[in-house]
């Protein structure tokens, strides 16, 4: 069983859009005569040469036929946040709620947050220890834009006490959550955050770990639960994460009162990057020019080398990318693969008009 020990190297990712130019012949763009490989990425013929962001020149290998850039946008990020405040959080004067707290607070409030909504909730409810789901369901952070003082000044206001009914606390985030996706997040990705530093306890009916995987799987297909573990002896929460389909718990050490502030801001960062990373807006082209759908490049720039990842519409295998609609486009999506790869590298995704596209698997 494995799970993430946080020392992250997240990958910031950019996009740009090169404008669409005048047809031109197939075989003006293959410099190196190159075409995709099967396996959804350029490979060693298809390595390009630089490349630039916003407003700038296209990699070498497109510089005849894509010329223009312009901004592209992932979907905001609606961050379904439930928090456990119960006894341990601080018993035996540990340092786990200040830690995380303080962690928290500096990624609600700071820039980096930018382009993320994010409601909070905490477990077990204030008045008492309640076993009713009803309890959970209204956060007292409603969802809201970030950078954001308000939750900061939520978790201010706790004080950590009683048990861990992490069944129902889940079933809130998730009726909340619900109705976040049929509404202000509909035309974003709304995923649960679930931050707790110790298993289930027994004392409401059916709170297990195993319940617990099962009732996050049971939504996982359209709203994933990250998982967040403060503490030293928590490796069942990576049956959580794997039910909620975010496949690993994020493990937060508390030897040291300084490393569990920073492994946990990470661990919020690296969810952050997880949910922006793979799906993107294709905006508007530049006045008097329209989309080809059939001249679109996907290119990722890291460590001075870049790639482009071909088009792969089924996602056969894994790799490349897809438009979410081939008859009438408006994001583009990394298949799973090359998703997750481009989370690990730091870099820059670049998406290129003007240039015929580059295919490998059909």
């Amino acid at each position: 069983m494995s799970w993430i020990k946080l020392s992250l190297g997240l990958a910031a990712i950019g996009i740009a859009l090169a404008a669409c130019s005048p047809p031109e012949p197939s075989s003006t763009f293959h410099k190196g005569g190159a075409t995709g490989d099967d396996d959804g990425s350029s490979g060693a013929n298809g390595r390009l040469g630089g490349g630039s962001g916003d407003e700038g020149s296209a990699p070498d290998d497109f510089e005849s036929c894509a010329t223009k850039t312009a901004a592209a946008d992932a979907k905001p990020v609606y961050l379904v946040f439930m928090f456990d405040k119960s006894g341990s959080m601080t018993a035996n004067g540990s340092p786990k709620w200040s830690s995380a707290t303080a962690a928290s607070k500096a990624f609600f409030e700071s820039p980096e947050s930018n382009g993320v909504h994010a409601s909070l909730s905490f477990f077990p409810d204030e008045e008492s220890y309640s076993c009713d789901a009803s309890a959970y369901r209204t956060p007292k952070v409603s969802m809201t834009s970030l950078p954001n003082a308000a939750l900061g000044a939520s978790l201010d206001e706790q004080s950590p006490a009683g048990g861990t009914p992490t069944h129902v606390a889940l079933q809130g985030a998730i009726a909340y959550a619900q109705d976040v996706a049929a509404n202000e997040g509909k035309d974003g990705k709304v995923a649960i955050v679930l931050v707790t530093d110790g298993l289930p306890d027994s004392l409401c009916d059916g709170n297990s770990v195993s319940a617990v995987k099962d009732l996050a799987a049971s939504v996982a297909a359209t709203l994933p639960t990250y998982v967040i573990g403060v503490g030293n002896q928590l490796t069942n929460l990576q049956d959580i994460a794997v039910g909620g389909g975010t496949k690993d718990a994020f493990i937060v050490e508390t030897n040291d009162p300084g490393q569990i502030q920073q492994d946990f801001l990470d661990a919020i960062t690296a969810i952050k990057q997880s949910a922006l990373a793979c799906d993107y807006e294709i905006p508007a082209p530049p006045a008097g020019e329209q989309l080809d759908r059939e001249k679109v490049n996907v290119v990722y720039t890291s460590g001075g080398a870049s790639d482009t990842f071909t088009y792969n519409p089924s996602c056969a295998g894994g790799a490349g990318w897809r438009y979410d609609d081939a008859d009438a486009p408006k994001r583009i999506l990394l298949c799973d693969s090359s998703c997750e790869s481009v989370k690990t590298k730091p870099g820059q995704m670049q998406v290129l008009f003007g240039c015929a596209t580059r295919t490998g698997v059909k």
